[in-house]
């Protein structure tokens, strides 16, 4: 079998003899030789034969060269097919309008631009939205409705055990957003789920330097469905972010891992209380961690853990100044770059506790993050 560094590198079929992928920026394509004669008889407005022809692109809504190579290397991260998007809240709402499902299960935790994406299709519709934080279950659904996970769960990291809804009612959707644990930290398709989705402007991407979603599927009827709903919804990524993702795909597997193994190392660290600066900790979210919310799920899913972890101060006043006083952490939102970032979550997020601050762990030297650290610290005793 085909490792997924591999897969990353040479996965696409390249059109030309460029060894960096070229990034074309045309929207529109010059129709090939026998294309009017073509179309004349597939339209009855001509008797045939007619000389087939191969693929091609006609407009870039539709298909771009590019977009086809990123897409190739996208659908083998799950050895699956890929719909891009022009960011990962497109994709969720390209997912709903594919889905339609007359009742949701989901968590009322979570990213909350999800949920607003979720509320946005809702709008002047009948759909109904079930919590499993009330009680509700599975088998209160029926076949079209739809299951919304995140796992792992933003910003707390909490990894769901997926083969748990394996058993779902016959013909319910069960879509994973999956962005903070890409391939190969975890393989969300192996696990019975229908999409996965990755905002690809977190890990896949990795520099902080593009937008972008995707959605994962193995069922090709579903992928053609989706690749024709883009098509009219207008939600494609531009050609710049195409490119920009392709070229990030490359180094996919070095940059997740490293960033995985520096916050398993960091979270180590911060819950160990073994230094006087780190009495400020009260308690540490991530998977790595023996004990925390699916630190067994997260083992059998994949291979590592998120680079991303939360740190849950003892008071707010410390979670809202110690951004501040960092010189490695970039006091920023987002994730998945290979800077590391730190952002206070109830700025942004209401429903977040307000001494929580999430971290995105970059590929900076574990050392010199801990010592940055400990002086943050140490500054707000």
């Amino acid at each position: 079998m085909v490792d997924l560094a591999t897969k990353c590198l040479h996965q696409d079929q390249p059109e030309c003899e460029d060894v960096s992928a070229p990034m074309h920026v045309s929207t529109t394509f010059r129709y090939p030789q026998g294309y009017n004669d073509f179309m004349a008889v597939k339209q009855g407005l001509m008797e045939g034969p007619a000389d087939p022809v191969g693929p091609f692109h006609i407009y870039s809504r539709d298909t771009s060269s590019t977009r086809h190579r990123l897409e190739q290397v996208l659908g083998s991260l799950e050895d699956a097919y890929a719909a891009t998007y022009s960011s990962g809240l497109a994709a969720i709402y390209a997912l709903l309008h594919h889905v339609q499902p007359n009742k949701i299960l989901t968590t009322r935790h979570g990213y909350h631009g999800s949920h607003m994406t979720i509320g946005t299709f809702v709008r002047k519709r009948e759909t109904e939205i079930l919590y499993l934080e009330d009680g509700h279950k599975m088998d209160e659904l029926s076949e079209g409705d739809l299951i919304w996970l995140e796992s792992p769960l933003n910003p707390t990291g909490e990894v769901v055990d997926l083969s748990l809804y394996q058993s779902r009612p016959k013909g319910v959707v069960l879509a994973v957003d999956s962005t903070f644990a890409p391939p190969p930290i975890q393989y969300t398709l192996k696990f019975g789920v229908d999409i996965a989705m990755h905002s690809s402007t977190k890990f896949l991407g990795g520099h902080s330097d593009l937008l972008g979603g995707v959605l994962l599927t193995k069922d090709q009827k579903v992928h053609a469905s989706l690749l024709q709903d883009r098509l009219v919804l207008g939600s494609v990524m531009g050609n710049m972010e195409t490119w920009l993702l392709l070229r990030s795909l490359r180094t996919l597997k070095v940059r997740v891992m490293q960033q995985s193994k520096n916050a398993a190392d960091l979270a180590q660290w911060l819950s160990s209380k073994s230094e006087k600066c780190l009495d400020v900790v009260d308690s540490i979210h991530h998977a790595s961690l023996p004990g925390h919310e699916g630190h067994e799920a997260a083992k059998k899913q994949g291979d590592g853990w998120s680079g991303v972890l939360s740190i849950q101060f003892k008071t707010m006043n410390q979670a809202k100044d110690v951004c501040s006083r960092l010189k490695l952490f970039d006091n920023a939102t987002s994730l998945g770059g290979c800077e590391s970032l730190i952002e206070w979550r109830a700025a942004v997020d209401k429903t977040v506790h307000p001494a929580l601050c999430r971290v995105n762990v970059g590929l900076e030297d574990i050392e010199d993050l801990k010592a940055d650290l400990r002086q943050a610290f140490l500054s707000l005793n």
